[in-house]
């Protein structure tokens, strides 16, 4: 099996399709931040930035890439189709919690994943009604998690 059909396989497995980020590829790999910063060479510092997408992956120099793609046996195409994870500073708390309960339940393939989908539908719709959020954010948010 390639790499490509691996990500292919993690998707529908989970049937969420949401989109792999940085820490959804690390927990499919069976790694962390710390191993990959050791195996890659690659400033731990650094690793958390992409990882919070303080630091867009595509603004990452070709030798960071290749580190990256080459600890992890993926390619530089594929580590450069990542999606970012949500930001902690655009969102109210009680919605970035939900959003990381969420996705985190999927990583784990969690049986409570019906309860944290809920909870995120809720947040979502709470910020929103508060004026919170916008409601193009809020349509946004619906759409990457549930296709709505």
């Amino acid at each position: 099996m390639n790499k490509l059909n691996l990500f292919v396989v993690f998707r529908s497995v989970y049937r969420y399709n949401i989109g792999m980020t940085f820490l959804d590829l690390l927990a499919f790999k069976k790694t962390t931040v710390y191993a990959l910063s050791n195996k890659s060479g690659i400033p731990k510092t650094t690793l958390i930035d992409i990882a919070s997408s303080k630091t867009d992956i595509l603004e990452c120099s070709g030798k960071t890439l290749l580190a990256i793609s080459k600890s992890l046996n993926i390619s530089i195409e594929e580590l450069l189709s990542l999606e970012k994870e949500e930001s902690k500073t655009l969102l109210p708390l009680f919605l970035y919690d939900a959003i990381s309960e969420y996705r985190k339940s999927i990583r784990e393939n969690s049986s409570l994943l019906d309860c944290y989908s809920d909870q995120l539908n809720s947040s979502i719709n709470v910020a929103e009604v508060e004026h919170l959020i916008s409601k193009e954010q809020a349509d946004r948010l619906r759409a990457r998690y549930f296709r709505r």
